[in-house]
């Protein structure tokens, strides 16, 4: 990934009374096109006709800095501008070019020691998934409502986080006092708590989240589980998961598996998901990968698993990837018939 680097020397003191010692500011980002062509064919299909297909955008800039500060610590900052498909500049998505908490945060580090606070930079379970070579998420968009599109965890959050690493690998925590205010979505206030109210910054939704990765013995390994309070009539959401992969020589295989008991009503039953994927990938050549994925998702509020199978090829052109996959999932929702295929590309660089 190419960097724009500014080095930044500031001599004297700012109305604030901060100085910047020794300061680097970097600017990265990415851009991502894909195509889909989904085809369902099933009577039970909700929410989408026989077949459809479109395209899809993302492109986001990050900004960091990092350096020393004048007390012998180190610390890095940084934020990002996100626009997904038809989001705009100065529109009302939370994940829109206000940059209203994409990748916000500001650290400290010691050694192998950092805290910090900010928003999306837990390293939630969530990203949990063996499509080594495929891209996007497990279900198909669109046709009924996916048990595999289960989220494990709510690092959009703002919150207190720290990590520490050792040897064998990291072991991450991360606490948000308030998970999804009602009026704001993400623990915001206008500029810095102007606006605080109880009514828009508190309503006890507390989330945190335990999470180590690394490399045991050749095999690496994700794990964590994390907890979200007070949502939906003051019961909590409960999440856990693991995953693990190794390669070897060209190939490379995996399996993940989590579980989510989803928030419900007070004195009503939780729905309890659990999906588990297999993958496994081979590189063709130097520039060439294949992967196939089986995923298997399953509900306590139904009765059949939800199974999806994907197979893709990627193909490295150094600043850009291009890659096609396709999906064959049965049972959708864990629905009887609710059957669908779909066909995708994506075409994406980083700069």
């Amino acid at each position: 990934m190419k960097k724009l680097i500014l080095s930044t020397a500031l001599v004297g003191s700012l109305v604030s009374g901060m100085s910047v010692a020794n300061a680097a500011t970097s600017i990265t980002g990415n851009l991502a096109i894909s195509y889909f062509a989904t085809s369902n064919d099933s009577s039970a299909s909700v929410n989408t006709s026989k077949s459809y297909n479109g395209f899809g955008s993302e492109s986001q800039i990050n900004l960091a800095a990092s350096g020393d500060l004048n007390n012998g610590l180190k610390y890095a900052a940084g934020f990002s501008w996100e626009i997904d498909g038809t989001e705009q500049l100065g529109g009302s998505d939370k994940d829109n070019f206000n940059a209203s908490h994409e990748g916000t945060y500001i650290e400290f580090m010691s050694g192998n020691t950092t805290v910090g606070v900010g928003a999306d930079r837990d390293t939630s379970i969530d990203g949990l998934g063996v499509n080594f070579v495929g891209f996007g998420y497990r279900p198909i968009s669109g046709v009924g409502t996916s048990i595999a599109n289960t989220s494990y965890g709510a690092n959009t959050a703002f919150g207190f986080g720290a990590r520490q690493k050792f040897d064998a690998g990291t072991v991450s925590f991360f606490y948000a006092p308030n998970s999804n205010p009602a009026s704001t979505g993400y623990s915001l206030t206008q500029d810095i708590g102007n606006s605080a109210s109880k009514s828009n910054i508190d309503n006890g939704e507390n989330y945190y989240s335990i999470t180590y990765a690394g490399a045991l013995s050749g095999v690496n390994v994700k794990a964590g589980l994390n907890q979200q309070t007070g949502v939906s009539g003051n019961t909590d959401a409960k999440n856990h998961g693991v995953q693990v992969d190794t390669s070897f020589g060209k190939t490379k295989v995996g399996i993940s598996r989590g579980k989510s008991d989803s928030s419900v009503a007070i004195g009503a039953a939780k729905s309890t998901k659990t999906t588990t994927e297999v993958g496994v990938a081979h590189a063709l050549s130097d520039t060439v990968s294949a992967g196939l994925t089986y995923t298997q998702a399953a509900a306590s509020t139904v009765s059949n698993d939800e199974i999806i199978i994907t197979a893709s090829l990627g193909y490295n052109l150094g600043p850009v990837s291009v890659q096609l996959q396709f999906k064959d999932a049965t049972d959708i929702g864990g629905t009887t018939g609710l059957d669908a295929q779909q066909l995708g590309m994506y075409i994406g660089t980083k700069f």
